[in-house]
């Protein structure tokens, strides 16, 4: 093609030449003119949706039962239809014609108007007159732009993206353009590298590596800088902080007492999901229905612990069903939130008002999650509620494994030695027969009463019923019992045996007194000797609640005496039951005996101090009006002594004798039972041996169980619950029955496929589901510039904010899904993988618009105050764990360690009073974790991240405010972590940086800060160092006061006026606003 030809540099163009060009110049200036005249054509989602959401919606939307003159006004073939009027709310092309207009034009207090004046709401002139451009251009209509597929945009080309070092940038750069503005100069290599570690890592940089940084001459040495940031093992950590809020993470249940539960696994499981950058809709699937997909491993079914974060109740007044659909409604609502950006939740007793959301849909929605096996009153406040995971280290696996075999091993040869019991029984009894005939006579016996068919007494002693000519027929019955009898008394129904007396009996006596029984109940007096109340003079041996009891009473409970087994009674088989008393007033004194053997007690009084002695009579079977015994009771004995253990048991052994007199055949089956039993626990050696290694086994089985941590996890139920609509929310009011689908407004499940939790998992995560990729890019880019593309992070419907960038936000959906940038392979294909979140992190960070300088100017501040634009820079305050671990990180106090359980740092005393559990502060490195190991307590939050405006996370919190108060001021200052940490800066300082206070102060403002002081800084703080180390040379007391504050070693060697001065300083410095900004 041959070139056209030029004038030269020199030449002056012709008339005709300047005419032409005069022509052309003028009619160029009149297109321009009416280019920039003409407005654009409305834009519905832009300018109309906005108007009618905010305006109508509420009473002309989705809503039907708070519909309003049956008009409804977020549909183009409602919106256009004839109402019973004859009239329609648009009439496209006919403003003058459409209703809506009409009431917007009617008079404030006229009835007709709109939006009613009771509402508050008002439709501004400038929105009055989008409406008309909009009904007179054809009242054009859009789908939410939400509920659309995104389609890849191409990126802006020409002038206004000149400097765009990706695609990013170019459509950044075309909006600041429209808006007569351009992008700020890059920030200086310092505050980059400061910005970048904090927003990958949570921590500021070291002083070495911004060095290493600033003087890299390489092209490509920002881009590398990210890379290497981005492979820190706290990029996971950094990344979770967020996650941990939007899936409500706590160390606690939440409701009433607030328990405590294990979760730090499913967090530790988040972090390494993160480093290892597992592409998104994995992480999804897996954390929704990991435990659903084939052969699930142990690691995906602790993921499934994202929808076991709710909060639960173990309150035992509560209705459990109340509480099962609270879980449910929390887990629709967090999944809607999370990856939908749907308030789905507003239409749990309604329909939405203002998205196309009804509650049949809801609850639809609600029977994916209303199958897991867990309880509505979780019954524990301080253990894993199931369905739990235990989740053993290598080294806890392989000694699990070598106990269950120890545990199968002695259950077979227990079942070998039980086999061969009867034979070795039958030889046992043959063999004792002559030397167990005889029950021992022990020395010391007052009284005994055998109760059966013969109520002599031993001495002579007559028992005698109470008021026996006017108790019940059948209020007492004489049983076989072991073989010599015994008295059945039917508790409350029967009256008391009236023994004996036991005359000058007081406390410094020693006794001992029990019997045989056969308890029917958990409950009731064995033997007493007691006054009728108030004092309750006395003694007694009782069962409570199973337990052996005893008092010894002088007034209760001033002067008492009580005892009471750990070990329980059980009910329905024959026991010995016996106390011994010494006559020392103190437990040391007292021994409680079941079935011949020592048991241990615990002792809920001991103040006796006088004497027990009393005119009552010794009575069988209960307390005077009180106490009842229910059951068998035979061969009560009283001793005027203290039996020896060996007495007992000889006493207890002796009653084997008396049964092996008896032919097998005759004996009843209370005492054939009873005889095994006996064999079994005390004369057949290779049975007890091998019963006790299984015991021993199985505890140390369980010992080793108790050490190896559980998590909470999903499960499915084999048979699934119905799940009916609830209707108005109310728990009480089931209404039509549903079964799990998707809301209408968005694509359908895959035909074929079962409706569970992993199909919903699949169905949110697949290329065409419209919202899951827009809302996961736009928390990214908000975690980054402090905002998202669209502001409303949890609502992309009709009532959220419009994207600042609509192309750029479906751009960086697309690319997240197919990234189809980023450099390809040897092969061709793209070296992102799809869901690849470090992907989309990188494409942001090494852009321009990430790099900008954020520095303000005046035009910027008037035409972008909030930077939605994105004309600078992002500058905003860090999360309240990441001010800590600036903090600590900065000090050098930091510990590394990744993962772990949650640990619980300084914080003042008193704030979990009133709570289920007290503080129990940590000590040693867990006081240097990170924030997000710090214990969460939903019902007493941290007190120093909730000044910082932490969540609670009792429920789903997608984006955290950012307040500045006083308040805050105060916890840099007082709280014992910023104060010990400005001791160990201090120090620091002290020994990395010479002699001078100047470079001491250098060295501590760089750990902190990253860049070196403006010399008006260095002489404020050099100023502020010399007027402390004055005050602490005057004041040693106040410097070593100051220097006490914390845990952590002193660093040695070091002058304390110096140290304490530094540490003044220090404060300072940790104090800044830059300190705690990006």
């Amino acid at each position: 093609m041959p070139e056209e030809p030029t004038a030269s540099i020199g030449a002056r163009p012709s008339r005709v030449g300047r005419w032409v060009s005069f022509l052309i110049g003028v009619l160029l200036a009149r297109v321009c003119a009416g280019a920039a005249t003409s407005p654009a054509p409305i834009d519905f989602n832009r300018d109309v949706r906005p108007i009618l959401s905010e305006n109508c919606f509420a009473c002309h939307g989705p809503d039907k039962d708070k519909r309003k003159a049956g008009l409804r006004l977020d549909s183009r073939e409602e919106i256009v239809r004839k109402l019973e009027s004859g009239h329609a709310a648009v009439v496209p092309g006919k403003p003058d014609e459409s209703q809506v207009l009409k009431a917007l034009a009617l008079p404030d207090d006229d009835d007709g108007h709109m939006p009613p004046r009771k509402t508050g709401k008002r439709v501004t002139p400038q929105q009055e007159a989008a409406l008309r451009r909009w009904i007179e251009e054809g009242a054009r209509w859009a789908g939410h732009w939400s509920y659309t597929s995104p389609v890849r945009p191409q990126p802006p080309t020409g002038p206004r993206t000149t400097g765009a070092r990706n695609d990013i940038d170019r459509f950044v750069f075309q909006e600041l353009g429209r808006h007569g503005l351009g992008p700020n100069p890059e920030a200086d290599r310092t505050a980059l590298i400061r910005r970048l570690s904090l927003d990958l890592t949570g921590l500021p940089p070291l002083p070495e590596d911004v060095d290493l940084f600033v003087a890299d001459p390489r092209p490509q040495a920002y881009e590398k800088l990210v890379d290497r940031i981005m492979e820190s093992p706290h990029f996971g950590e950094r990344l979770a902080l967020a996650w941990l809020d939007q899936a409500r993470y706590a160390d606690t249940s939440g409701y009433h007492f607030d328990g405590f539960r294990q979760m730090h696994l499913w967090r530790d499981w988040v972090i390494q999901a993160f480093n290892r950058n597992q592409p998104f809709d994995q992480f999804t699937i897996e954390q929704l229905a990991g435990d659903l997909l084939p052969n699930p491993t142990v690691d995906q079914k602790i993921a499934t612990g994202f929808h076991r974060n709710v909060m639960t109740t173990d309150e035992g007044g509560v209705d459990p069903a109340e509480y099962m659909a609270k879980y449910c409604v929390d887990r629709v609502s967090t999944t809607a939130q999370v990856w939908l950006g749907t308030t789905l939740g507003c239409a749990e007793c309604h329909d939405h008002k203002f998205d196309p959301l009804t509650t049949r849909e809801f609850y639809q929605f609600y029977a994916f999650f209303h199958n897991v096996p867990e309880r509505g009153l979780d019954g524990t406040r301080v253990r894993n509620p199931g369905p739990v995971l235990r989740v053993p280290s290598t080294d806890q696996g392989a000694r699990l494994l070598l106990s269950l075999d120890s545990v199968a091993t002695a259950e077979k040869r227990l079942t070998e030695a039980e086999a061969a019991l009867p034979r070795a029984q039958e030889a046992w009894e043959k063999s004792r027969q002559a030397s167990l005939a005889e029950a021992p006579r022990l020395e010391g016996l007052a009284l005994r009463f055998p109760l059966g068919t013969n109520t002599q007494s031993e001495p002579a002693q007559a028992a005698s019923f109470s008021s026996a000519s006017n108790a019940p027929s059948g209020f007492h019955e004489f049983v076989p019992g072991l073989g010599n009898g015994a008295l059945r008394l039917r508790g409350a129904e029967s009256n008391v045996i009236h023994a004996a007396n036991v005359p000058d009996l007081d406390a410094t006596n020693a006794f001992s007194f029990g019997a045989w029984i056969r308890p029917e109940a958990l409950s009731g007096a064995i033997l007493s000797q007691m006054e009728e109340g108030p004092g309750y003079r006395g003694f007694d041996l009782l069962l409570t609640d199973g337990k052996v009891e005893a008092h010894w009473i002088h007034k209760f409970p001033e002067s008492a005496l009580k005892v009471s087994t750990k070990d329980r009674v059980p009910v329905a088989s024959w026991h010995h039951v016996l106390a011994t008393y010494d006559g020392s007033r103190k437990p040391a004194g007292v021994k409680i005996f079941i079935d011949g053997e020592s048991r241990a007690f615990d002792v809920p009084y001991d103040s006796l101090k006088d004497t027990i002695t009393n005119a009552a009579p010794l009575l069988i079977g209960g307390r005077i009006h009180a106490l009842q015994f229910s059951g068998a009771i035979s061969d009560a004995r009283f001793y005027r002594r203290a039996l020896a253990p060996a007495e007992v048991s000889a006493l207890f052994s002796a009653q084997a004798g008396l049964m092996a007199r008896v032919p097998e055949k005759q004996r009843s089956d209370e005492a054939r039972a009873w005889m095994k039993t006996f064999f079994r626990e005390h004369e057949a050696p290779d049975f007890i041996a091998a019963r006790d290694r299984l015991k021993t086994a199985r505890r140390e089985k369980e010992e080793l169980l108790g050490q190896i941590p559980d998590t909470m996890v999903m499960e499915e139920m084999e048979k699934p619950r119905d799940t009916h609509i609830l209707v108005r929310g109310n728990y009480q009011n089931l209404g039509e029955k549903v079964t799990q689908a998707i809301p209408a407004c968005w694509p359908p499940l895959p035909a074929g496929e079962p409706t569970n939790r992993l199909a919903l998992a699949r169905w949110l995560v697949s290329t065409n589901n419209p919202l899951t990729a827009r809302v996961t890019v736009n928390r990214y880019w908000a975690m980054v510039f402090g905002a998202g593309l669209v502001k409303t992070s949890n609502d992309f419907g009709s009532q959220g904010e419009r994207p600042s960038h609509p192309e750029l936000l479906d751009w960086l959906a697309c690319e997240f899904m197919d990234p189809q940038t980023g450099g390809r392979d040897a092969f061709g294909k793209p070296m992102a993988h799809p869901w690849d979140v470090k992907h989309v992190l990188r494409l942001i960070l090494t852009s321009a618009t990430y790099r900008q300088s954020s520095t303000v100017g005046r035009q910027a501040l008037e035409k972008d105050p909030y930077n939605r634009l994105i004309s600078r820079g992002p500058r905003f305050r860090l999360e309240a764990e990441l001010i800590r671990d600036v903090a600590l990180s900065a000090s050098g106090l930091l510990n590394e360690r990744i993962g772990g359980p949650s640990v619980k740092p300084y914080q003042p005393p008193g704030i979990w009073d009133g709570t289920d559990h007290q503080y129990e502060q940590s000590h040693g490195p867990d006081l240097y974790r990170r924030g997000l190991y710090v214990f969460w307590k939903r019902a007493a939050h941290y007190p120093s991240f909730q000044t910082f405006d932490a969540p609670s996370r009792e429920t789903c919190t997608l984006f955290r405010p950012r307040t500045s108060t006083p308040l805050q001021s105060l916890v840099l200052m007082n709280d014992p972590v910023y104060v010990e940490a400005s001791r160990a800066l201090a120090a620091r300082a002290l020994r990395e940086a010479g002699p001078a206070a100047s470079d001491r102060v250098r060295r501590a403002f760089r750990l902190v800060l990253a860049r070196l002081p403006q010399p008006k800084e260095l002489e404020l703080l050099e100023s502020t160092y010399r007027q402390q180390r004055e005050r602490f040379t005057q004041e040693p007391k106040s410097a070593e006061a100051l220097l006490s504050v914390g845990e952590s070693a002193r660093a040695p060697g070091l002058d304390p006026v110096d140290l304490a001065a530094m540490t003044t300083v220090a404060n300072v410095l940790l104090n800044l606003n830059e300190t705690i900004t990006k």
